[in-house]
């Protein structure tokens, strides 16, 4: 199955995902890591769509989300990288497009590795907090722990 940027355009605008989540990690300096993911999620009966987005993006995995759907997830930065330079040539048409460009700098924000440093991580939860599947609450919790309650 071949896929067209414009066909891909619409698919994510009614199906795909832009997360970003923040995780304890006491190891690390800042004590959190930030955790970004594009996911497009269907029914099983629809795995070569996943598969052939999977190609199309040169990353990601394809696996099961729950019962019986299954999930095509980009975690690998890199892949993020190329994922935000192809919807950037190729804009989303939905209000999704606006989560993308938070997302977009989120990922230009760990590119750079200032998410590593207190005020990156500030910086990712200034942008993530207002996305459409943001855990405010969570981010709430992590700014109280960095004395911004």
């Amino acid at each position: 199955m071949e896929l067209s940027p414009e066909w891909v355009v619409g698919f994510v605008d009614g199906e795909g995902c832009f997360l970003v989540s923040i995780v304890e990690q006491p190891e690390d300096k800042v004590q959190y890591k930030v955790l970004a993911e594009f996911a497009v999620v269907q029914h099983r009966r629809d795995v070569q769509v996943l598969q052939a987005l999977k190609r199309f993006f040169k990353g990601g995995v394809v696996r099961v989300n729950h019962d019986d759907r299954l999930c095509f997830r980009v975690r690998k930065l890199e892949t993020l990288v190329q994922v935000c330079s192809f919807f950037q040539r190729y804009p989303l048409k939905t209000k999704k497009q606006v989560d993308f460009v938070k997302f977009r700098k989120v990922i230009a924000v760990m590119d750079s590795g200032e998410h590593l440093t207190i005020d990156g991580l500030r910086k990712v939860i200034g942008l993530a907090k207002s996305m459409i599947h943001a855990d405010a609450s969570r981010f709430q919790n992590v700014l109280a722990s960095l004395g911004e309650g």
